[in-house]
């Protein structure tokens, strides 16, 4: 019997056999494949300016709307349109024709009075020295009296007219009120102004300098004066605060200065108006451009920043990274609080000297060996190659492999 249980044994032996013998050879193979390579960053901690940007539109300082102070016909336009104009320029002339009439009239009605006065002063007069002599009455005398200073008066009324008379026929002399640039004529010759609706003649706008008007959230300015007052960031000086990010992507040659913020939050935004203003001696900027106004907030000290493909994110939002320890990859969670260019601020999890994992995160398990080198090496390489990079260890840039 037990001869018979025997063959039907040997099958299962002998792939035993053969399995015990393939491995050390599948162990020694295992072994034999090198720990994947990574590029990696050092983290330093460095004074960080941080800036945020809001949207904004540019204004003109001061904006003057030209227009018809008296009715009258357009005679001519004295001015090139779209040129720079000065405070007192004549812009248009209006028909003058009935202002020097009415200039006239008051002209001749104040000589009028003037006579008037003059002979009820010399009444008075004579008045007076007869009553000296007892030959004129008391009430003769009151009399002339009241008739001098209603002379009197109507020379004051008449001067007054000759003031309007004179103001209107300055009006029908267009002049600018402001320096600076003027648009489009908005009338033409031979058109008709009017007084009473005030005819818009055209508009001079001053951008020697420009505001940029934008908003920011309540909650921002709060928190960012919070970090202020706990020491976790330190204050600038305002005149490097203000950066002008143009529409093409540029930053404009001349900081700004913040004017104000508005004391009050608007009830349906939670948001904040802000002002600043921004030298526009080239007339490079033009009223009415969309723009983005750079805010710098303060300076982070000694701030731990990595690039933003290092970081992971799992399913519940927290960050974490890949560190090397002893040679061997290692999760590390971080919390970070803002992205500055490229980059995460790191404030928990992270400190000065830590190896950091930028490139072959998906090579790279924890707790497994890695063949870690600096990611300056791909920048080095690439500028061998004649390669433009402006790669760091502090911003290292992905180089094409």
């Amino acid at each position: 019997m037990h001869v018979r249980l025997f063959p039907d044994l040997l099958p299962l032996l002998a792939v035993l056999i053969i399995l015990s013998g393939c491995s050390p050879s599948e162990e020694t193979s295992h072994a034999s494949f090198p720990p994947p390579a990574v590029k990696t960053i050092t983290v330093a901690g460095e004074d960080m300016p941080l800036k945020k940007d809001y949207p904004g539109r540019l204004v003109p300082i001061r904006l003057a709307e030209v227009r018809a102070r008296v009715s009258g016909i357009v005679l001519e336009r004295q001015f090139e349109q779209g040129s720079d104009v000065h405070k007192g320029d004549v812009l248009f002339e209006i028909d003058p024709a009935k202002f020097a009439a009415a200039v006239a009239s008051a002209k001749a009605q104040l000589s009028r009075a003037e006579a008037a006065l003059s002979l009820a002063n010399q009444r008075a007069d004579r008045v007076k020295r007869l009553l000296a002599r007892n030959v004129a009455s008391t009430e003769q005398h009151d009399v002339a009296l009241a008739d001098r200073k209603q002379a009197q008066a109507e020379v004051a009324v008449a001067k007054a007219n000759l003031q309007t008379a004179e103001l209107e026929l300055s009006y029908a002399s267009v002049r600018s009120p402001i320096d600076g640039h003027i648009g489009a004529a908005l009338v033409s010759e031979g058109a008709l102004v009017r007084q009473e609706d005030g005819t818009q003649m055209a508009i001079v706008r001053d951008i020697s300098s420009l505001y940029v008007d934008f908003i920011a959230p309540l909650a921002e300015l709060s928190r960012v004066r919070r970090e202020i007052d706990a020491g976790d960031m330190q204050p600038v000086e305002s005149s490097n605060a203000i950066e002008l990010i143009l529409d093409d992507g540029s930053t404009y040659e001349h900081p700004g200065r913040l004017l104000f913020s508005s004391a009050v939050v608007d009830e349906t935004t939670g948001q904040v108006l802000l002002r600043a203003e921004f030298e526009n001696p080239q007339g490079k900027l033009l009223p009415g451009t969309y723009v983005r106004v750079r805010v710098t907030e303060g300076v982070a000290h000694q701030a731990v920043l990595v690039p933003q493909r290092a970081v992971q994110w799992d399913t519940l939002g927290q960050a974490s990274v890949m560190t090397v320890r002893d040679g061997k990859a290692a999760a590390q969670p971080i919390l970070t609080s803002r992205s500055v260019g490229n980059r995460w601020l790191v404030t928990q999890g992270l400190k000065s000297g830590d190896q950091v994992i930028v490139d072959g995160l998906d090579r790279a398990m924890p707790g497994q060996p890695v063949s870690a080198a600096p990611a300056e090496a791909a920048a080095e390489k690439a500028a061998e190659r004649g390669t433009a990079s402006d790669c760091s260890a502090a911003e290292p840039c992905d180089i094409p492999s």
